[in-house]
């Protein structure tokens, strides 16, 4: 067995999984659900992992806003807490997915070799301190700090003879970086933030360089760009112990929505909600018939209103009884008041001439829900387990 596919055994050893799954399905159904999300986030149910390299301190910033864009969460997010065995195998599960190491720069400490985690020392970080130390700083795990208070105490993966904790060599560059401010640290450059490499080892890194970066995610839905029939979708979210998505009020559906726009993309349409796709000046639905009296939406064609990409399965669907939606739990579709069916189309659910009816329930970019054929192929989301 290779150490890329042990990583993948260990983190799925952390889920609860289906018990007529065999864990080799589990593992590979992780990665086909993640590995073509086209946006450059790449999620967990714990973690969520961005390619865009940054800076700490803007990697910090972009973290603190993940939970208001994504999970309707007013509380700042944070780094990533790789604070257990497990959570180490989770980011370094999304590194090797995300950036394959056969396929970057084979110099160590090249940038998208490392992810920046919420690791910090925020002790003992004083020139005072420092200049007592002839050599090498010794290692104190209690000067190090995640951002919930805690330190590496119970767990630590660092790199051999790491943190070494060592300054920018004098010179112009490391003089540049102090003048520019650059440097997180007063008076010095030092190496006081964490990053976490491909095979889980940890090593202590200045503030200024640029890595991908993971932050915390405690949103509601894991999101796959894969394009997928109804039973395929449901099949992969049981791959990995979770079910398809389910809404129980409005917030939840604009959790849904922001958590499609995040992962997927922007549509271009989110002004449309409410209104119709259309055909020269006229207003149509899906069918092309032109519906008379109603709000078009200029920006869209009837055509690109309904492209599979602005779309994602949900686990709704009426298969049990025809009109009666429910979610895969058993629980019904439309438990709470104005539950957003698109207009004039969603809900309509008849052959139209085709084999099968639109049974199953699918939910656009901008959070209107229709009635789909399961046949088709779309991205889909599962549901996290929260408490």
């Amino acid at each position: 067995m290779n150490g890329f596919l042990a990583i993948f055994l260990a983190v799925m050893m952390g889920h609860t999984a289906h018990a007529e799954v065999s864990m080799a399905t589990q593992v590979f159904g992780i990665k086909d659900l993640i590995e073509k999300l086209p946006n450059h986030h790449f999620q967990t149910c714990n973690l969520v992992l961005s390619i865009n390299r940054a800076n700490f301190t803007t990697a910090e910033s972009r973290c603190q806003q993940l939970p208001a864009r994504v999970a309707m969460d007013r509380q700042r997010g944070t780094l990533a807490t790789i604070n257990s065995k497990e959570a180490n195998d989770d980011l370094t599960m999304l590194l090797n997915i995300a950036l394959p190491i056969e396929e970057q720069s084979k110099f160590k400490y090249a940038g998208n070799r490392w992810a920046w985690t919420g690791l910090r020392k925020v002790r003992n970080t004083d020139t005072k301190h420092i200049q007592k130390i002839n050599k090498r700083i010794p290692y104190n795990g209690s000067d190090w700090e995640w951002y919930d208070g805690s330190t590496p105490k119970d767990f630590e993966s660092w790199n051999r003879g790491q943190p070494d904790q060592r300054p920018l060599k004098p010179g112009k560059k490391s003089n540049e970086y102090k003048k520019s401010g650059r440097c997180q640290e007063e008076n010095d450059c030092r190496q006081n933030q964490m990053r976490v490499n491909h095979f889980g080892k940890w090593d202590d890194a200045f503030g200024f360089e640029e890595h991908p970066y993971a932050c915390d995610y405690k949103g509601k839905y894991l999101v796959s760009g894969l394009e997928k029939t109804w039973t395929e979708a449901k099949e992969a979210c049981e791959a990995i112990g979770l079910n398809l998505a389910t809404v129980r009020s409005q917030r939840e559906v604009e959790e849904l929505r922001r958590a499609l726009l995040y992962f997927l993309g922007e549509s271009g349409f989110e002004e449309c909600k409410g209104q119709f796709g259309h055909h020269g000046k006229q207003p149509v639905n899906k069918r092309g018939k032109v519906i008379k009296k109603k709000k078009v939406c200029t920006s869209a064609t009837m055509e690109e209103r309904w492209d599979v990409e602005h779309w994602a399965w949900t686990g709704g669907n009426d298969e049990a009884k025809e009109g009666k939606f429910r979610w895969t739990d058993g629980s019904e579709v439309e438990a709470f008041a104005n539950f957003p069916w698109i207009a004039s189309a969603g809900k309509d659910n008849k052959a139209k001439g085709q084999a099968a009816g639109q049974n199953c329930l699918t939910i656009s970019k901008w959070g209107e829900f229709d009635d789909s054929y399961r046949e088709h192929k779309k991205p889909f989301a599962c549901e996290c387990p929260r408490g």
